[in-house]
């Protein structure tokens, strides 16, 4: 499809959209007892928030002392479903959020394409996402590393000033900073101004993001020009 915009709003899945986090990290503690180790699960969230499921599988069993079973992978996503049944539910106020964001909005996450509208649809957000994901797997590049950003902005034919990130994680966080994107960082816990450190912006409430979007990029209709969706 051809939307017409000079600017796009690029959002993190995983604690920016959905609510899985807390179930991923319970999956990981359950799998890190049944290879023989112990964590909490505040530390797990500090040492992988953010990583694709293999690297924070395997720095789990680094930080544990043990070789990742062979089968790690699935006995985690089979886990993490699990836990989603009864957990999986959109980030408090981001719904309310989109539907005032005039912008187009596209999804930037280290998860799957599948994965990625499975979590949108069951939490009915699918449809503020009309256009092409932008998926690690179908890159092969993860972020902290800053190419899915890049490649995010040139297919969608936006300079770096023309895109603001939508952030949760410090990872994300780093690697929207390194593509020279503006970034939005998303902290629940975070009662101050929504004031900026540098390029990042940080933030507690989703419902201050369109208030934020209308200061920080102006959607200027009278020198549109195409935003290309692939």
């Amino acid at each position: 499809m051809n939307n017409h915009s000079d600017v796009a709003v690029l959002f993190d899945l995983d604690g920016t959209l959905v609510d899985s986090q807390d179930a991923e990290t319970i999956a990981l503690q359950c799998f890190t007892r049944q290879v023989g180790g112990t964590i909490f699960a505040a530390d797990i969230a500090e040492l992988v928030a953010g990583r694709r499921m293999q690297e924070a599988i395997d720095m789990l069993c680094a930080h544990i002392g043990v070789d990742p079973p062979a089968d790690a992978l699935p006995r985690v996503r089979q886990l993490a479903e699990y836990f989603l049944e009864r957990r999986l539910r959109c980030v408090p106020g981001v719904a309310a959020a989109l539907s005032r964001i005039d912008h187009p909005k596209f999804v930037v996450s280290n998860s799957p394409v599948d994965m990625i509208d499975d979590r949108l649809s069951r939490t009915q957000l699918l449809h503020h996402f009309p256009g092409a994901h932008f998926s690690a797997y179908e890159y092969q590049t993860w972020k902290p590393a800053p190419d899915l950003y890049l490649a995010a902005i040139r297919d969608l034919g936006l300079d770096a000033d023309s895109a603001i990130a939508v952030e949760d994680s410090r990872v994300g966080v780093q690697a929207a900073v390194e593509a020279g994107l503006r970034v939005y960082w998303y902290q629940p816990s975070f009662y101050g101004s929504n004031c900026w450190v540098g390029r990042v912006r940080l933030f507690g409430q989703m419902s201050a993001l369109p208030a934020m979007l209308k200061e920080d990029l102006p959607y200027t209709a009278h020198r549109r020009r195409p935003l290309m969706v692939v």
